[in-house]
């Protein structure tokens, strides 16, 4: 036994040995005691010996056989765990022989080594051997080192637990084997993680280089593709490719952003790894990964670039598809306004088709305010779109251009609807008030009223045989309010037929322009309303004429009440003196004087009485004469005349009978022989009787008229005359014109070839000219003959007759010409053998002569009536706008290369010559243009001469005045204005206008801001969107007579009351001073 234990303590001794020989010996010692065992069970069952003590022996026995196989078996278990751990050991102790100092120094040396493996796989090949070569190595470590803690930790739970304890060493030795199994697997941790770190580093930067390779080349791919770009023309498309792009940027970026953060990763990897790693003989790896990295970013920079190149084009080709798809649904929208207004023309024919097609336009208006709205994003789009520099700035330019032309050509379209309605309302509605107030005039001027009050005192003036009674002072004041009332009346009336006429011409004139406008063919139509404004226009006329007569009778009539007032008054006033004057005198000198100087004393006074009696002996005279005439004319009140005239002859009479006795008896007293009556009365006529007895009169009671107005009233009289005279001259002169030189010239064989057939051009229009005068206006003239302050009524009731000379004047140049040229010879023959006073040119003058005559003579006229101011201050406009009409339509003749209809701009109100600075030039330098206003443009023009010296005018823009803004004052130049379009008036928008002086430039302004005012856009729809179309200006004096007069019509003539003559007086005169005759 103490030779087993020596042996499996030893531990030089090799485990697997000692095992070998415990198990030889336990397995005979095994055998023996089974022997025994069976040797006593065979002794217990022979009984040679004492069976107990046979067992007791055997069962001792076997105890001890199974104590020793228990300490046998835990002995084999620690020699079992001595022998792995030592096996373990063993084979590590291998490795830490020369063969293992061998590779921990080729180990350290490649560790150090900074070459790095040329290629991926390779990398990963090596790697990959570092990691089973690593595994290996410190898994036999681990397991040595495993297996001796076992049997460590078996040794100490049989109580080794020191040295004393262990005698043998055993545990020891086991502990010294692990703490140099410990440090040697360290020192390969260590070394193999090193290795490890170095191979994934260069593993890594080939990947990285590999990767880095790959996305330069993909970007180059990607810089191809992006050169090239494919545009749609549909915006799904579009936005669809804008994606995909958009798509692909993000990839691109995604992918260079993964690929530089993998170098940036492995570059901070490497620095802080402390390695030195070289990527070849020349570069290190930070460095090339830093190149990596530059590479890639700049290639990503170009990449980039072109990126957003091609982003921008196909958002650009995005903004395009939804401007055209924007641009094509307003003008859809357009195309449905036109729609509507086609569909909707009519030209009403009553006040009722008028108020429905106002109703129907005021729904279209608010149909149209959205397209108004988006027409203006579309314009603000383009140009937008435009000012960001958009790749197809020309083909924007068009759509825009075009939706502003088909907006414009709508609201032209609209505005003429707009005034047409307007003006059709107008018309209806003035026509039809009109009419019922010259129906209530004429029933009331048709009746017969004592003013005065005569009738009711003449049976009891004939029962006294005399005046019974006088008139109370109030009536003459009455009277006299009633003739200023009644010529205030006439005055409203004709005003108002006045305003009648002017809306129907308005409403005429837009009809037949919105009937060009749609190219109508409905004629009948036309016809219809024509005729409808014609029957009206008559019935007007004849209501007007009547109305004129029944005022006339009616203002006869009050005259003649008031010369009776003053006839009576002062008769009144030479029998108060008689009564009171001469019969206190004759009452207080009955005695011829006791003496001689008494008798001359007395008819001194006598004489000096009878100085002051003559005065009213002239006055009693006047009024016999007066009374004589008045009664001659059958005068109203004739008979009331008669019986005061016979009153104050009787008492006139017998009081001069009386003087002249009393001076008989005077003279009788001193012997003086004179027979002479000299207040006595003469009866003969006086033509100026009655002017002298209202003289008289008013000389004492009533304010009069004075010097100055006696000599206005009579000069009134004379340009009347004159303006007959002259008329009736104009009018035998053009008969000489029409029947010698045009008859001579359309039938005679004699005419030269190079005027034969042309009288249209040499006379131009002359015949209408002549039948309007010989066959209207001249006997229209007359009727005011007595009324010269109302004759302005007269050319403004005929007002659009004139325009037949704006068509002559017009023409007259080319008569000129051609009358000089060719025509000489010809018309001077004409002249001597008809025996005219003067040459054809004289009388082809004749009608522009008479224009200004007319002018000259209502200016005169003008000047000394009062009453009447409006009127002949209106004929005196029509006359004025004559020659103003003929000069712009000679001007606008001159117009070439317009892209509109000229009849389609509307009438002209203003053309002149301006320096104009326009802010879309490159060079703002000042051009002289020639400008037109129209009631719908403002148009641009520059003047030519051709190799003639012809001027012409060659269109270069317009801009529509429904747009337009007004800016009156430009720093530094009083002449300056500028017009714009747009929601401000920002300078690089608007035109700078210079005039050529401030009377022009103020006249222009005022008349721009008219139009502006007036256009029916302007309010109706503005940019800020919407406003109610009504107009609220007052009516301004405009030579087209158009919408201004339209405008103030309804306060004109809607302010008549037609039971009340007084408010229709005084609610429509524009005079403040009225004067009663």
């Amino acid at each position: 036994m103490a030779h087993r234990k020596l042996v499996l303590i030893d531990s030089s001794a090799p485990p697997r040995l000692i095992a070998i020989a415990s198990s030889c010996c336990l397995q005979n010692t095994y055998t023996n005691a089974e022997k025994l065992l069976t040797a006593a069970e065979e002794l217990a069952r022979t009984g040679e010996c004492d069976v107990n003590e046979i067992y007791a022996v055997a069962r001792e026995l076997e105890s001890h056989v199974t104590s020793f196989a228990a300490r046998v078996d835990q002995r084999r278990r620690r020699l079992d765990l001595a022998a792995k751990f030592y096996s373990h050991r063993d084979e590590v102790g291998a490795l830490s022989g020369q063969e293992l100092a061998t590779w921990v120094e080729e180990l350290r040396q490649e560790v150090q080594n900074e070459e790095a493996v040329d290629c991926v796989e390779g990398a990963q090949r090596a790697l990959e051997e570092c990691q089973r070569q690593r595994d290996h190595s410190l898994h036999e470590c681990s397991a040595a080192i495993a297996h001796g803690q076992a049997l460590l930790q078996e040794l100490r739970s049989v109580g080794l637990h020191n040295a004393v304890m262990d005698t043998t060493g055993s545990v020891g030795a086991v502990e010294t084997s692990l703490d140099r199994l410990n440090k040697q697997r360290e020192e390969l941790d260590q070394l193999w993680s090193t290795r490890k770190l170095k191979l994934d580093l260069c593993l890594r930067l080939r990947l990285f280089e590999r990767d880095a390779l790959e996305v330069s080349s993909q970007l180059e791919i990607w810089a191809e593709e992006l050169q090239h770009t494919e545009l749609s023309h549909e915006v799904p498309a579009a936005e669809q490719h804008l994606q995909l792009h958009n798509d692909s940027v993000t990839h691109m970026h995604n992918t260079v952003f993964q690929v530089m953060q993998q170098g940036q990763e492995l570059a901070q990897a490497v620095e802080s790894s402390g390695l030195t790693l070289m990527a070849d003989s020349q570069y290190s790896a930070s460095t090339r990964i830093q190149v990596l990295l530059e590479f890639l970013h700049e290639r990503e920079m170009d990449v980039e670039e072109l990126a957003e190149l091609k982003r921008v084009k196909l958002e650009q080709c995005v903004q395009l598809c939804q401007f055209n798809n924007d641009s094509n649904q307003v003008i859809s929208w357009i195309r449905n306004g036109e729609s509507m207004l086609m569909a909707s023309f009519s030209i009403p024919t009553s006040l009722q088709d008028a108020e429905q097609l106002k109703k129907e336009h005021e729904q279209f208006q608010v149909a149209i305010e959205k397209t108004h709205s988006s027409a203006i994003q579309v314009k603000q789009r383009a140009e937008q779109l435009i000012n960001n520099n958009h790749y197809e700035p020309q083909s924007i330019r068009d759509m825009a251009e075009d939706v502003t032309q088909r907006w414009q050509q709508l609201v032209t379209c609209a505005e003429e609807r707009h005034k047409l309605v307007t003006a059709s309302s107008n018309f209806y509605k003035t026509a039809e008030q009109v009419c019922s107030v010259l129906d209530s005039l004429e029933r009331e001027y048709r009746r017969d009223e004592d003013w005065c009050g005569m009738d009711k005192l003449l049976a009891e003036q004939s029962s006294t045989g005399g005046p019974g009674f006088t008139l109370p002072p109030a009536v003459a004041d009455r009277i006299a309010q009633l003739i200023n009332k009644h010529q205030e009346q006439k005055e409203a009336f004709l005003k108002a037929c006045t305003l009648a006429r002017r809306t129907a011409e308005t409403f005429l004139k837009y009809s037949q322009r919105s009937l060009q406008l749609y190219s109508f063919q409905g004629e009948s139509t036309q016809r219809s309303a024509h005729a409808r404004v014609k029957t009206i226009l008559d019935k007007l006329l004849s209501q007007e004429n009547k109305v004129l007569d029944n005022w006339t009778h009616r203002k006869k009539r009050l005259d003649q009440c008031q010369q009776y007032v003053l006839f009576e008054r002062s008769a009144q006033q030479a029998l108060d003196w008689i009564q009171d004057t001469g019969e206190l005198y004759l009452s207080t000198h009955t005695s011829v004087g006791r003496t001689r100087d008494e008798t001359e004393k007395l008819l001194s006074e006598h004489n000096e009485f009878k100085g002051t009696a003559k005065e009213t002996r002239d006055r009693v005279k006047l009024l016999i004469q007066l009374a004589d005439s008045l009664v001659e004319k059958s005068h109203a009140h004739a008979g009331s005349i008669k019986q005061w005239v016979a009153a104050v002859d009787k008492t006139y009479k017998d009081f001069s009978i009386r003087m002249d006795k009393y001076r008989s008896q005077l003279e009788s007293s001193l012997g003086i022989q004179d027979t002479k009556q000299d207040l006595s009365i003469d009866r003969n006529s006086d033509p100026l009787l009655e002017a002298k007895v209202k003289e008289a009169a008013a000389a004492k009671d009533l304010k009069g008229l004075n010097e100055e107005k006696r000599r206005s009233a009579r000069r009134k009289e004379f340009i009347m005359a004159e303006l007959l005279q002259t008329e009736r001259t104009y009018v035998k002169d053009l008969e000489i014109c029409a029947r010698i030189f045009l008859d001579e010239m359309r039938n005679s064989a004699a005419v030269p070839p190079t005027i034969r057939g042309r009288e249209d051009v040499i006379f131009g229009n002359i015949e209408e000219i002549l039948a309007f005068h010989r066959d209207i206006f001249l006997r229209e003239l007359e009727k005011y003959e007595t009324m010269p302050e109302d004759v302005g009524h007269c050319f403004v009731t005929w007002a659009s007759k004139f325009d037949m000379y704006v068509k002559y004047c017009k023409n007259k140049p080319e008569s000129n010409s051609l009358l000089v040229q060719h025509g000489g010879a010809f018309f001077e023959d004409l002249q001597k053998r008809h025996r005219v006073e003067h040459p054809i040119s004289a009388y082809l003058i004749k009608p522009v002569q008479r224009i200004t005559k007319y002018q000259l003579l209502l200016k005169d006229l003008q000047s000394c009536c009062q009453e009447g101011q409006g009127e002949i201050k209106d004929g005196l406009e029509v006359m004025l706008n004559v020659p103003k009409k003929a000069n712009d339509a000679m001007h606008l003749s001159l117009l070439e290369g317009c892209d509109k209809n000229l009849d389609s701009l509307g009438e002209v109100i203003l053309q002149d010559t301006f320096h104009v600075w326009d802010p879309k030039q490159i060079i703002r330098k000042g051009r002289e243009r020639h400008i037109f206003l129209f009631e719908l443009y403002l148009l641009f023009s520059k003047e030519v001469k051709d190799s003639n010296g012809k001027a012409k005018y060659i269109y270069k823009n317009k801009l529509m005045t429904s747009e337009l803004g007004v800016t009156e004052h430009i720093e530094g130049d009083e002449c300056k204005l500028a017009v714009w379009t747009g929601r401000a008036p920002i300078s690089d928008y608007r035109i700078v206008l210079k005039a050529s002086n401030l009377e022009t430039k103020q006249m222009w302004v005022k008349k721009l801001r008219e139009v502006i005012q007036e256009t029916y856009f302007s309010s109706a729809l503005p940019l800020s969107l919407p406003k109610s179309p009504a107009k609220t200006k007052a009516p301004s004096h405009r030579s087209s007579r158009d919408m201004e007069d339209s405008t103030s019509l309804d306060e004109s003539v809607e302010n008549l009351d037609r039971n009340s003559l007084a408010s229709f007086g005084s609610g429509n005169t524009t005079d403040s001073d009225k004067v009663g005759h």
